[in-house]
């Protein structure tokens, strides 16, 4: 049974109708895998979605262009649409000349425009993240983890340490020639979520060693 406010849906993997097959009787592996996912309560959830909307208040609040920088932002942008005027006018006079002249300022003014805008969001980018981050972490919305047990992996994949967990029971080379033995079961925890932790600790690792010969 799952932790309190989490739903398993197993997923099949692996067909273990073909055990005797092949070369070798008996070589085989097995892939059992389960998708975990949490759904925090409701007064939890409004909790988390009140804590959420504050973050992104302050996020877009951060992002808003001081008074100054504003100012200094929208005199480029004012001397651009002077220049697209001047643009606009002089093609209808047929100075195709003054007209391009007046695009290049025009794309110039725009250009400081955007850099005025893009040091200061530069400047305020590490509490950007850092709020974004906490954002993150409250997982107002769920979270899920995926769990596979694997016996007798031929060929292990690398588990990422920031996403992922694993643990393995039983002796951790699979022999070439197994039979009709499962010598170890590997399993991986994988999730962004912190609340994996939860998952794993929920794992019966008796039951997983009994499987184990």
């Amino acid at each position: 049974m799952p932790p309190l406010n989490w739903k398993v849906a197993p997923v099949r993997e692996t067909d273990v109708g073909g055990l005797c097959k092949g070369d070798r009787e008996g070589d085989f592996e097995i892939k059992l895998s389960a998708s975990y996912t949490y759904t925090p309560p409701k007064e939890e959830g409004d909790r988390l979605y009140a804590e959420n909307r504050k973050l992104q208040s302050e996020l877009d609040a951060l992002k808003q262009l001081p008074a100054d920088v504003a100012k200094v932002r929208q005199g480029w942008l004012d001397k651009m649409s002077v220049a697209n005027r001047a643009s606009n006018q002089a093609a209808k006079e047929g100075n195709k000349e003054l007209a391009r002249q007046k695009d290049a300022e025009a794309e110039d003014y725009s250009r400081k425009g955007r850099e005025v805008r893009d040091k200061y969001l530069a400047g305020i980018q590490q509490q950007a993240d850092q709020i974004a981050a906490k954002q993150k972490a409250l997982e107002y919305g769920g979270a899920s983890v995926n769990v596979t047990f694997t016996v007798n992996e031929r060929y292990p994949h690398a588990v990422d340490a920031k996403s992922g967990a694993e643990f393995t029971i039983g002796k951790a080379q699979t022999p070439k020639e197994p039979g009709l033995k499962a010598h170890n079961v590997r399993v991986v925890i994988e999730s962004t979520s912190a609340k994996r932790e939860q998952i794993r600790a929920a794992i019966d690792k008796g039951k997983v060693e009994r499987i184990v010969q």
